[in-house]
C-alpha cells in the first residue's frame, strides 16, 4: 500500500508523467497502453471539468451581464468543438433571458445543429471506434457531448416558445413536433414515461389555439392534465378551447388573455461521486456524476394587471427533478463502463509494475506503482457536462383579462414588484411574457402577440429585489 499523502495526489502534471514514461517502456510493451493513455490525455482537455470552463460565463449570466455571458460561451465552441452543442446552448439561453430573440433562436438553432453530427448513435456510447476506446481507456469526456434527453426536449421547447413570440406559428410547431420525437425516444430507450415535454407540449396548445386548430390545442392540453393534473394554466386553457368551440365560442373570442412564462431558478452544476480501491501493485478510483442540491429558488410568481392580481404562475416542469431521473437511468450504464475501464488500467498497471520489479528491482517498481496509480486517479474523472443555464423549474400562468391598455407588473414572494409597463390587450393577441428569475434578480419581457417577426427584443427589464 502506497503511503496517503501518494496516492491522494490527484494532478499530477504531464510533463512529470511523460518524463517517466520512457524509463519504464524501453523493454516493457504492456507499458506501450499506459504511454497511450499519458498521451491521449494530455494532449486534450480530458482533465478539465465543464464547470470550470463554463464558470465564467455562468458567472456574468447569474449577475446578469447577458452580453457578457455569451461571449464568454462562445470561448467553450472556439476552444472544443465536442462541447459545441452545450455552447450553443449556453448562448442562447443568455440572449433570451436577456430579450433578444432572433440572437437566442440563431443560437439554439446552431446548437441543434451540433447535436444532429452525433444522430445516429446513442449518448451511451462512442460516435467512432477511436472515441470509444479512448473513452474506454481514458474517461468519458473523450466522447463529444450530444445532450441529454431531456436538455434536447427542453431546447426544442425553448424554440419552440420564441419562435412564437416572434409570431412564428409554422417554426413553433416544427421545433414542438422534434421535442416529441426526443421524448418518444427517450421513453422507448428507458422505458419511463419522463414528461420531460410538457412545456413545448403546452406551447402547441396555445399556438394551436390562435391558429383556430382547436381539436388539436384540447389533445395536448388533455394530455397534459392526465400527465400533470391540477396545473390552473392547462385546466383554464382546455375549459376555454371547450368554450371557443361551443355555442359561447363568440363570448369567449371577445376576451382578451394574458400568457406568463416563468423560468425559475438556475440549474445545479454536476459534481463527482468516487469510489476509492487498492490492489496489490496500485490505488486507482471509479468517478461518477451527479447533481449538486440546487440552490433555493422563489416559485409562485404573481401576476398584476391593472394593479389587480389575476393569479401566480404554477409548476408545468419540474427540470430538476426530470434531470435526475435522466442521469439515474443511464447510472447503471456508467457505473459499469467506469469498473471496465478501471479493471483494464488496473491489469495494465499491475503487469508493466511486476516487469519492473523482475527486470529492475523493487525501486522501480515502487516508482512504476506510484506513477500508474497517479495516472490511473489522474485520468478516471467523471463527466460533469451538463446545460448549467437551464432554470430548475418552469411555471406557467394564463388568466382572462379585459380588453384595453394596461399597467403590467410580476412580484416574487417577498419582494417588490417589477414593472413591465403599459400594454394592450386585444382579443385574438394573447400578451405573451417571460420571466427569469435569478436568486433576488427578475429579468422579464412583455408583447403582444402577432403573426409577424417582429426586430430583435430589446434588454430585458430587470429590477434587484
Amino acid at each position: 500500500m502506497l503511503p496517503p499523502q501518494i496516492w491522494r495526489q490527484e494532478s499530477l502534471s504531464c510533463r512529470k508523467i511523460r518524463s517517466y514514461i520512457p524509463l519504464l517502456s524501453r523493454s516493457h510493451a504492456a507499458a506501450v497502453a499506459l504511454t497511450l493513455a499519458a498521451t491521449t490525455a494530455c494532449s486534450s482537455n480530458l482533465f478539465t471539468d465543464y464547470p470550470e470552463v463554463a464558470g465564467p460565463g455562468v458567472a456574468a449570466f447569474q449577475q446578469g451581464r447577458f452580453e457578457a455571458a455569451a461571449e464568454q460561451f462562445r470561448n467553450i465552441e472556439k476552444a472544443d468543438k465536442d462541447d459545441a452543442f452545450l455552447a450553443w446552448a449556453e448562448i442562447g439561453m443568455a440572449h433570451h433571458v436577456h430579450g433578444n430573440l432572433a440572437a437566442a433562436t440563431k443560437a439554439w438553432l446552431k446548437a441543434d445543429r451540433a447535436r444532429a453530427n452525433f444522430d445516429g448513435r446513442p449518448t451511451i456510447s462512442g460516435r467512432t471506434i477511436t472515441e470509444g476506446f479512448v473513452s474506454a481507456l481514458v474517461n468519458e469526456k473523450a466522447l463529444p457531448y450530444d445532450g441529454e434527453d431531456f436538455e434536447v426536449a427542453l431546447l426544442h421547447g425553448m424554440l419552440a416558445w420564441d419562435f412564437l413570440r416572434q409570431g412564428d406559428l409554422n417554426g413553433a410547431m416544427v421545433e414542438v413536433a422534434r421535442g416529441y420525437r426526443v421524448e418518444k425516444k427517450a421513453e422507448d430507450r428507458y422505458g419511463n414515461a419522463y414528461g420531460m415535454n410538457r412545456f413545448a407540449r403546452f406551447v402547441a396548445a396555445v399556438a394551436q389555439e390562435v391558429d383556430l386548430a382547436f381539436d388539436e390545442a384540447e389533445i395536448d392540453l388533455k394530455l397534459l392534465e392526465e400527465e400533470g393534473p391540477g396545473n390552473p394554466a392547462v385546466q383554464y386553457s382546455l375549459e376555454r378551447v371547450r368554450r371557443l368551440q361551443g355555442e359561447a365560442g363568440s363570448e369567449e373570442r371577445a376576451v382578451a388573455q394574458i400568457i406568463v412564462v416563468h423560468e425559475a431558478g438556475r440549474m445545479p452544476h454536476k459534481m463527482a461521486t468516487e469510489i476509492q480501491y487498492d490492489t496489490r501493485h496500485s490505488i486507482g478510483r471509479v468517478s461518477l456524476p451527479a447533481f449538486r442540491a440546487p440552490d433555493i429558488t422563489r416559485t409562485g410568481l404573481e401576476v398584476w394587471v391593472a394593479e389587480a392580481s389575476v393569479g401566480q404562475t404554477s409548476a408545468l416542469e419540474d427540470v430538476f427533478t426530470t434531470a435526475k431521473q435522466n442521469l439515474e437511468d443511464r447510472l447503471t450504464w456508467i457505473i459499469a463502463k467506469g469498473i471496465g475501464r478501471a479493471a483494464a488500467k488496473t491489469i495494465v498497471i499491475d503487469r508493466v509494475v511486476r516487469e519492473v520489479e523482475k527486470e529492475h528491482g523493487k525501486g522501480w517498481g515502487l516508482a512504476a506503482s506510484v506513477l500508474g496509480s497517479l495516472l490511473q486517479i489522474s485520468t478516471e474523472r467523471a463527466d460533469l457536462r451538463s446545460w448549467s443555464t437551464l432554470p430548475q423549474r418552469i411555471e406557467v400562468l394564463r388568466a382572462p383579462v379585459e380588453p384595453g391598455k394596461h399597467s403590467l407588473s410580476v412580484q416574487l414572494p417577498d419582494s417588490g414588484k417589477v414593472a413591465l409597463g403599459i400594454h394592450s390587450f386585444q382579443p385574438g393577441q394573447p400578451v405573451l411574457v417571460t420571466v427569469r428569475s435569478l436568486g433576488g434578480r427578475v429579468y422579464a419581457q412583455a408583447s403582444a402577440f402577432a403573426i409577424a417577426a417582429p426586430e430583435p427584443g430589446a434588454p430585458a427589464t430587470s429590477k434587484n429585489l
